[in-house]
């Protein structure tokens, strides 16, 4: 019963896995695909964002290739071990990686980039910079937030209020 029980985990650890691989490049392939038609958008990190997106992209690569290599060492040598232990680090890593990556703001001199969602900067209405690091505005009817934590608030506000 037991095994039962983890290999169904295992199983939903595989398609949470291949979910949160297919959002992280959808969300890349977003990114270049908006930047080929607004050249000027880029990316609107603090320092603190900077250093902290370059350290976890790294972390994400190395546990994710680490973790797919213990999947297959864990399958060649018959070690459900190494296979359950690589896919939890692969599958954590993942999950982390695409929340933050869905949180990327690119700014451009029309337009403003939050995750997947391009937004031209003339349609946004009641723009509010809270104190606790986000950002709420209405546009096309519905709220919207999104968290200012590694952003450059200052360069956010010029091109929201030109």
């Amino acid at each position: 019963m037991q095994d039962i029980i983890l290999m169904v985990i295992s199983f939903l650890l595989v398609l949470i896995l291949a979910w949160f691989t297919y959002t992280i490049a959808n969300i890349v392939v977003t990114f270049f695909r908006c930047r080929k038609q607004d050249h000027s958008l880029q990316f609107c990190f603090n320092t603190a964002g900077k250093i902290f997106y370059i350290i976890l992209t790294i972390l994400y690569l190395v546990a994710v290739v680490g973790g797919v290599i213990a999947i297959i060492f864990g399958i060649i040598q018959n070690n459900i071990s190494f296979f359950r232990n690589g896919l939890n680090i692969a599958a954590l890593f993942t999950v982390i990686y695409a929340y933050f990556a869905s949180t990327i703001v690119l700014v451009g001199r029309k337009n403003i980039m939050v995750g997947r969602m391009l937004i031209d900067y003339r349609k946004l209405k009641k723009v509010n910079f809270t104190y606790n690091n986000k950002v709420t505005f209405v546009y096309a009817q519905n709220d919207y937030s999104f968290p200012t934590r590694f952003v450059d608030k200052t360069k956010l506000r010029k091109m929201i209020s030109r």
